[in-house]
């Protein structure tokens, strides 16, 4: 017999995280597989979430944890993201770098591309890379703030990335719904992001698996609009290929396992 007030329980610590894996949720709450699994089965009844092979999302749009906390949740995988993304960069190209916790992750690897050339709209971004001693060209794009985290945002930011048309540009959505969806819950975000996909020649989207499937208030894009994909190990396969169905074009998937605590860096910003 289903308990209901354990499904209550469940949907709390869905909402709370978003995403979760069913493994995830059945250690929290000290619960085996199978009837946690039973509760998920009951909660996806519910319209506001939606049960994958290993997971359950919630649906409705949420804002953003604070930007100190963002940086230390699910930090290895934004670091396997980050790594295996610069492995694409050459030697002096120019890349277009939008703001949130996963760029500031990114930019320890970016540091290491030989004559890379960054413009950001992320004091954070633009920060971690001159704190490395890195001989990259670092260009701060100007705008307005609004939230702690957030980069430079609103006519300037638009008009001085549609006039950059630098090689690629690298946006990190709020969400990734299974409609192919790039979701931010911020309008001027998803206008930032849409202006990057339009003047960058190429468009990378970094999304940990935290991210996927859940929806947010703003449609930047369709991420089969992007040249690639790059998501961490957590992602169920049936969601890749679903994604891959609507026209995504070339998806990567960093290993988590393959990352050596001895060699990641926590920051601290």
């Amino acid at each position: 017999m289903i308990n209901d007030l354990m499904v209550d329980v469940l949907a709390n610590l869905v909402k709370r995280h978003r995403r979760i894996s069913l493994t995830a949720a059945a250690d929290i709450l000290g619960m085996d597989f199978e009837e946690l699994s039973s509760l998920a089965k009951v909660l996806s009844d519910r319209e506001e979430f939606e049960l994958f092979d290993n997971s359950i999302c919630f649906l409705m749009p949420r804002d953003q944890d604070a930007y100190r906390v963002r940086l230390r949740s699910h930090y290895i995988e934004k670091y396997a993201i980050g790594r295996l993304a610069t492995s694409f960069f050459k030697t002096g190209d120019h890349v277009v770098v939008e703001s949130g916790s996963t760029m500031t992750i990114l930019a320890q690897h970016l540091a290491q591309v030989p004559q890379i050339k960054v413009s950001t709209n992320s004091y954070a971004v633009a920060s971690m890379m001159i704190g490395a001693e890195t001989a990259a060209d670092i260009h701060v794009i100007g705008g307005n703030l609004y939230t702690d985290g957030q980069g430079a945002l609103g006519p300037i930011a638009l008009g001085t990335v549609e006039s950059l048309e630098a090689d690629w540009g690298i946006i990190c959505p709020v969400g990734l719904s299974t409609e192919g969806d790039l979701m931010y819950y911020v309008e001027e975000e998803a206008k930032f992001a849409r202006a990057v996909m339009a003047s960058c020649k190429r468009t990378m989207v970094l999304c940990n698996s935290s991210k996927i499937g859940v929806p947010s208030r703003f449609v930047a894009n369709s991420c089969a609009q992007a040249d690639m994909l790059i998501v961490d190990s957590g992602v169920e396969p049936s969601i890749l290929d679903k994604l891959i169905a609507q026209g995504v074009q070339e998806v990567h998937v960093a290993d988590v396992e393959a990352e050596a605590s001895s060699e990641i860096v926590l920051l601290d910003i």
